[in-house]
């Protein structure tokens, strides 16, 4: 792929801008290439490809995907269409398969966003474990009012207090702290109140 072909079809989102994004806010895992415009936070079809940019960043490595774009939208059509991938072979043969080491596997990992990432109506899961930079207190009231690791929210409203509904409790969130909380969206709740 060339600098500016799209890697995240969905929100359009370029090798380009991954790169950069990489080199600006250096990443500790691939799922936090998350907040470079919601990049795999569509469809999902480019995850596997976005690991794989990260552990080439990782290693010291030019991050490069060695597809054409063509190739790579015609791929990711059929995947919408059927769900599976088709392997994608690399420069040395290797696939983008459940073989090869810097994808991992094809069973979707979770895709982590900040809890401000979604949208009115819209419902996660909640990852508590990144609470880790807010102080012991915050951390335990809000577990107590509800928040807490895997548990389903549902956003009523976003924007500077986030406005989250866990079972039939409503909760304020600052959007500071609604940052820190990543969150993993419930596939078929595009947002609709």
């Amino acid at each position: 792929m060339e600098d500016d072909d799209l890697v995240c079809l969905c929100f359009r989102v370029s090798q380009r801008k991954l790169v950069n994004y990489m080199a600006r806010e250096r990443p500790r895992v691939a799922s936090q290439l998350s907040e470079c415009l919601g990049a795999g936070t569509g469809c999902q079809w480019c995850v596997p490809f976005l690991r794989r940019l990260h552990a080439q960043w990782e290693r010291g490595e030019r991050p490069d995907l060695p597809v054409s774009p063509e190739e790579y939208a015609r791929r990711r059509t059929r995947y919408r269409a059927t769900g599976t991938r088709e392997p994608i072979a690399g420069p040395a043969g290797e696939e983008y398969d459940r073989s090869s080491p810097a994808v991992n596997d094809y069973a979707p990992k979770p895709v982590r966003i900040p809890l401000t990432q979604l949208a009115r109506g819209q419902r996660a899961v909640v990852d508590c474990s990144e609470l880790t930079g807010l102080p012991e207190g915050e951390r335990c009231l809000l577990h107590a009012m509800g928040l807490h690791d895997q548990c389903q929210v549902r956003v009523c409203s976003a924007g500077s207090t986030c406005i989250v509904q866990i079972e039939s409790t409503r909760l304020g969130i600052s959007s500071e702290v609604a940052r820190r909380i990543l969150v993993t969206p419930i596939e078929g709740t595009d947002g609709a109140p």
